[in-house]
């Protein structure tokens, strides 16, 4: 894995700073600071991102550090200073978020991730506020290997913090880094990137009164660089995955009246070609459950099965997650959602079957309850 060079370093974290109190400003554009996620940077200055579990991580010097991160207050995150966690939510005006201080002379550093998802608002990061005499530095052994999800509430922790199925949702109980999908790819040590929405789903969006949603579904949703910007689409040049989990189908089929089988099965196809498309032939899994059984379960294992066959093709795979395994104790957070135990014990069950396909080692330490 590549590193960067002292002289590489030194240019590009002093273009990017300016003095401020003392401190200094590292611009959110500053090529030391490494993203993973969707994120928009038509704006001079600033980043924009609001999929769930996007995030940005870097090195740095200096005794304090403060975040220029804006937003709705019910927008959180997950920051961890040399592996220390704590959880932070977005600044109004200008203020600034101060994440440590007094800290050690030496290098140390900084994971931010986004813990929920679009429907609580937009983040705009305007960048890092270091002593006058501290640098960025660029992480170290960035991961070759890359996964996209696209999924509902599941993939977007919705509720992984409830104390229990009958708590409902609140902003604070969403934490995306305890899905399913940011714990796979911790044990994959992958970089990973989450499309998701609660209650979206293929063809029907969850409680629809019609059989087909008249508003957006995941499947448009897919082609965009925000969820809250249906007109500004995502460049798929910019970022490719190695291979695609596709989590959808819950919603279409949570409430009558269901939608019919061929459209579901269609549109669904249709959302795999699309992916196909604009990333390649790459291995795509397709996911059902464990909040949905039957029909859902069927017609998707049987549209994987079809489109094997119809298309010559032996690079999908389907997963089905039966409803009990999130009964235990402890499984299940708001509104019935897998908890951050339930979301555990979906991922243990996933990553050997992506293991065995890809051929991809992982820790399965981290996919131990404890």
């Amino acid at each position: 894995m590549k590193k960067f060079t002292a002289l590489l370093i030194v240019v590009l974290y002093v273009l990017s700073c300016k003095a401020i109190d003392g401190n200094k400003i590292i611009e959110a554009a500053n090529q030391a600071i490494s993203y993973s996620g969707r994120i928009d940077v038509s704006v001079k200055g600033q980043v924009t991102f609001d999929w769930p579990g996007v995030y940005f991580k870097c090195r740095f010097t200096g005794k304090s550090i403060g975040l220029k991160l804006y937003g709705d207050k019910q927008i959180s995150y997950n920051v961890f200073i040399d592996n220390v966690p704590s959880v932070v939510s977005s600044a109004s005006g200008e203020d600034i978020i101060w994440i440590a201080q007094n800290l050690k002379s030496g290098t140390h550093t900084l994971q931010v991730y986004k813990r929920t998802e679009a429907f609580l608002g937009i983040s705009t990061f305007k960048g890092l506020v270091l002593d006058d005499n501290a640098e960025v530095l660029p992480w170290e052994n960035i991961s070759s290997r890359k996964i996209e999800f696209i999924g509902n509430s599941i993939t977007c922790g919705y509720g992984t913090e409830g104390k229990n199925r009958n708590e409902r949702f609140k902003p604070e109980t969403e934490n995306n880094y305890n899905s399913y999908a940011a714990f796979i790819s911790r044990a994959f040590n992958a970089d990973y990137s989450i499309i998701a929405h609660s209650g979206m789903g293929v063809v029907r969006n969850y409680g629809d009164s019609l059989k087909v949603s008249i508003a957006p579904q995941m499947p448009a949703r897919f082609n965009q660089t925000l969820d809250n910007n249906l007109t500004l689409m995502w460049d798929f040049q910019r970022w490719k995955p190695d291979f695609v989990v596709i989590n959808l189908g819950t919603n279409d089929f949570s409430t009558q009246p269901y939608p019919d089988k061929i459209i579901f099965q269609r549109t669904y196809e249709g959302l795999i070609t699309h992916v196909r498309q604009v990333y390649g032939n790459l291995p795509i899994f397709c996911i059902v459950g464990p909040m949905i059984n039957e029909p859902c379960y069927s017609y998707v294992k049987e549209m994987v099965e079809n489109y094997k066959l119809l298309n010559k093709s032996a690079n999908i795979n389907f997963i089905g997650i039966p409803n009990e395994l999130t009964n235990g104790k402890g499984d299940l957070g708001s509104d019935s959602h897998p908890s951050a135990q339930g979301q555990k014990k979906m991922a243990a069950m996933i990553a050997p079957v992506i293991s065995s396909v890809m051929g991809w080692d992982y820790k399965q330490e981290e996919l131990l309850i404890k």
